[in-house]
């Protein structure tokens, strides 16, 4: 069977799947709520709630038992800490954060869309770049997936820089048995922030819905696969893809979050999300050979979910308080 069959018959039941959940489940519920006016958002929403159910999927499947094979460190087969780590997964994987987002942010996506039409804002539409290579799907598709990670990298270095933003992230630091459950391990308050920025900066690329929801998909398994508790390097690769190890040197006490030699002290390394080059760039790269304790120096979050926001959002406005006080 030609590649191209292949992907053909994964299309198709990937068409058939999602026509088959609007008209049975999501197409009736719509109705009987006289919500039928976002039928065709709620059409489009469904790729979030696939997509997620495939990554879930190929995380039980492959990444744990990866985990099993090639072990970073000795674990217990499902510690208390992680619990909470897959609901954070579910919760985002399966489309109901996204589906929130949506909802609270898409009047104001709008607003700024035809702000950006009325001053004829030029978006890069990296398609248009080089007709014929460019606009290939997949060539495109790479480009907006590193220009969305140069924005990333610079998010994600900026909430290690501001202490009252480092309270809020903190959370994700805090697990000391990372698995690959312990992507989404996020403050809320954080989450939505990153989510408005990622969006803001794909509508100014001109990245289509179609493509941003594929890109976050496959970055977010990329994520999974990184935080997972497997020791791989990637040997020459580690310079195209950030590996486990190398992403788990972010997450080591002392050195991931704190500048080297000054406990306690914002600094660290290792920030990129899928590629190492802006770390090189940016002179913030560690190649790690070991492997490190991860977790935050006199940190302890409790195991309850609700109480983990919580302490999150009080820690952040203490800081803040703090901060305007001098």
């Amino acid at each position: 069977m030609a590649w191209t069959d292949i992907t053909s018959a994964i299309s198709g039941a990937y068409g058939s799947m999602q026509e088959w959940l609007f008209t049975n489940i999501v197409g009736p519920l719509l109705y009987q709520f006289d919500l039928m006016s976002w039928a065709e958002d709620a059409f489009d929403g469904l790729d979030w709630f696939l997509f997620g159910c495939i990554q879930i999927i190929l995380i039980l499947l492959v990444l744990r038992t990866w985990e099993r094979v090639q072990p970073a460190e000795a674990q217990e087969r499902f510690a208390a800490s992680s619990r909470a780590d897959v609901f954070y997964t579910l919760f985002h994987r399966l489309g109901i954060f996204h589906g929130l987002m949506f909802v609270a942010l898409s009047g104001f996506f709008f607003e700024i869309d035809s702000v950006l039409h009325d001053f004829r804002f030029d978006r890069l539409n990296v398609e248009n770049w080089w007709p014929g290579i460019t606009s290939i799907p997949v060539v495109s598709f790479l480009i907006y997936l590193v220009l969305l990670d140069l924005v990333d990298y610079l998010y994600h270095r900026a909430s290690h820089a501001f202490n009252w933003w480092w309270q809020l992230h903190a959370l994700h630091h805090s697990q000391t048995v990372m698995t690959a459950w312990s992507d989404n391990r996020n403050h809320f308050l954080d989450d939505i922030m990153r989510a408005t920025v990622m969006a803001f900066f794909a509508l100014l690329f001109g990245v289509s819905p179609g493509q941003f929801v594929a890109l976050v998909a496959l970055s977010q398994f990329i994520q999974s696969w990184q935080h997972a508790n497997i020791r791989s390097d990637l040997g020459i690769a580690r310079y195209l893809l950030i590996s486990p190890m190398y992403h788990r040197m972010h997450h080591a006490v002392g050195y991931g979050h704190e500048a080297q030699g000054k406990p306690g002290v914002l600094g660290g390394c290792n920030y990129g999300v899928l590629f190492p080059w802006w770390d090189m760039v940016f002179k913030t790269a560690i190649f790690p050979k070991a492997v490190y304790p991860t977790g935050v120096r006199n940190l302890t979050v409790s195991q309850n979910i609700i109480t983990q926001q919580w302490q999150g959002l009080v820690h952040a406005v203490r800081e803040l308080f703090a901060k305007w006080r001098t």
